[in-house]
């Protein structure tokens, strides 16, 4: 139900990029908040799915929109700070958002946690309405189904838009599915406990948070290349290591030191992206990469979940590494005469054939 509407993502974002990425991020979060008060007083689970299919499809406005907005808010000179804070503000709700949302159930029940979502939906909505975006940033007059041509044309056609799409969706496609096997890798193969698997992803989203404050640090001193190479190479490495590590706290350094890395390329590379991609087609152009890297997600998972009954979840976390390691390397080696200096990427013409 939550990965259906984003096979539509670019048409979502045509739309968005038609009628307005600021109305559209308050529209959904509205509508969000009424689908999630209609769910709370739904008993029958056919219609929670119903309803939840519903809501995925302003989650996924939400997703495409919030990249996008950002870039509409702050100066060119400085995607890259913006993209740190975003990430780190992303990394730092997906460790409270649980906690909190544990500790209200504890105390109550789940319905006090869905009003309390609800206002959360609300608040965001009223936020919306009061961002302003630069003068740049005016509507496409286009129609949303000409806005998402668009967005796939710019994919095909931007040389450096299209390194950056397919080295997500490789990395979507190997390594989708370590969320569902680090609870198997922690509690068979590590024989850990649920509490260590908790530690485990905590430590993971620290490191993701201390990687996306070190982004702008790194991004100005390395080469793109250089930094995606180094950064997303270690990442994938660490994957292989953790096949291997049969040691729970160094499990816990490896995860640590990969998520770091792995922001730090990550400010980098949405900076490029940002700055390369014309405002009129923001939307749609990220939401193309999104309908693309969604069937990679789907098969990452399924797969992942199949070859681990039959190889254990240690050994499919190294291969997957290794695998990504390799089309990482065969991606920068086709796309080596490719120019993605932070310095020039903007100045590039954005339909510049490959």
């Amino acid at each position: 139900m939550t990965f259906i509407p984003r096979l539509f993502s670019s048409l979502m974002g045509g739309l968005a990029d038609k009628l307005g990425k600021r109305k559209c991020l308050t529209f959904s979060a509205v509508m969000i908040s009424v689908l999630l008060l209609l769910m709370s007083y739904t008993a029958d689970i056919r219609l929670i799915y119903a309803v939840w299919f519903i809501a995925s499809i302003f989650l996924t406005f939400i997703v495409n929109v919030r990249g996008a907005l950002m870039a509409e808010i702050v100066s060119q000179e400085k995607y890259t700070s913006g993209n740190a804070m975003v990430l780190s503000l992303l990394n730092a709700a997906k460790l409270l958002g649980p906690l909190l949302g544990g500790f209200i159930v504890a105390l109550y029940h789940t319905k006090p946690l869905i009003y309390f979502t609800c206002i959360v939906y609300l608040l965001v909505a009223v936020l919306s309405a009061c961002i302003r975006v630069t003068s740049k940033a005016a509507e496409s007059r286009a129609s949303f189904f000409d806005n998402a041509k668009k967005g796939f044309r710019f994919m095909i056609e931007n040389r450096v838009f299209g390194l950056l799409a397919s080295i997500a969706f490789f990395w979507r496609l190997f390594l989708g599915m370590q969320l569902s096997l680090f609870v198997i890798y922690i509690k068979s193969y590590l024989a850990g406990t649920s509490e260590q698997y908790g530690v485990f992803i905590t430590v993971m989203g620290i490191g993701s948070i201390a990687g996306s404050l070190l982004g702008p640090y790194a991004a100005k001193r390395v080469d793109p290349m250089r930094l995606i190479a180094a950064g997303l190479g270690l990442h994938y490495i660490s994957f292989a290591a953790l096949g291997i590590c049969r040691n729970y706290y160094w499990a816990l350094a490896i995860i640590f030191a990969s998520y770091m890395v792995f922001y730090m390329t990550l400010v980098g590379m949405h900076s490029v992206r940002d700055r390369i991609t014309q405002f009129e087609i923001r939307s749609s152009a990220y939401g193309t990469v999104t309908a693309v890297l969604t069937p990679a997600a789907i098969i990452s998972m399924l797969a992942g979940g199949y070859l681990s009954n039959w190889f254990g979840s240690a050994a499919v976390l190294s291969g997957a590494g290794l695998l990504a390691l390799l089309s990482l390397f065969i991606i920068l080696y086709l796309g080596r005469n490719v120019n993605i200096s932070l310095n020039t990427a903007y100045k590039d013409k954005v339909t510049e054939s490959i």
